[in-house]
């Protein structure tokens, strides 16, 4: 297993919290990996790519759930079913995240023994090993990504019934206009 050194030092060992910490969406949003990535391992892995519109199905999937399943009066009971059903997608894509982060360690280390035995100009004789953990990784990232972009969808649903705004699908040209000039 490598070390994790602090950047910018050469003896200072970084202690990975990210395993440890209680999942939250700002842990998740540290932890979930970059679209670009994605796609360009999907690309690389000829893995298939999730639908673009994956997390706004989500977010409406979760908003009817609301309406249909938990009880619509205002009051303690609503906001802890709320937050239950948040924290749990939560979890769930914070869990995928660290065991994309682990096999992705393995499958670096792998790679260093590879190039290692090359230098020393002899052979890794696991180097099946390494091509099985590489696409392990690449199936864990894709995975962790999904997650992740659930869990988002289920928290815009949720942010709204907790705050008692009225559920209303996601209109990227609306976001884009409030985010720039304000409220539409």
């Amino acid at each position: 297993m490598t070390h994790n050194l602090l950047a910018g030092t050469g003896n200072v060992l970084r202690f990975p919290f990210e395993e440890r910490a209680r999942p939250t969406l700002d842990l998740m949003r540290d932890l979930a990996p970059d679209c670009r990535v994605v796609d360009l391992t999907a690309e690389a892995f000829d893995l298939p790519l999730p639908d673009v519109d994956f997390r706004h199905r989500v977010d409406a999937e979760t908003a009817e759930h609301i309406l249909n399943h938990i009880d619509p009066r205002p009051g303690k009971a609503r906001n802890m079913a709320l937050r239950a059903l948040r924290d749990r997608a939560v979890d769930a894509a914070v869990q995928a995240a660290r065991a994309w982060r682990r096999a992705s360690v393995a499958a670096d280390d792998a790679r260093r023994h590879v190039a290692q035995a090359r230098t020393d100009g002899g052979y890794w004789m696991n180097g099946l090993r390494r091509e099985a953990l590489e696409r392990d990784a690449a199936a864990l990232l894709l995975e962790a990504y999904l997650q992740c972009e659930a869990a988002e969808g289920v928290a815009r649903a949720v942010r709204l019934a907790l705050g008692g705004e009225e559920w209303i699908p996601f209109d990227i040209h609306r976001e884009a206009e409030t985010l720039f000039c304000g409220s539409p």
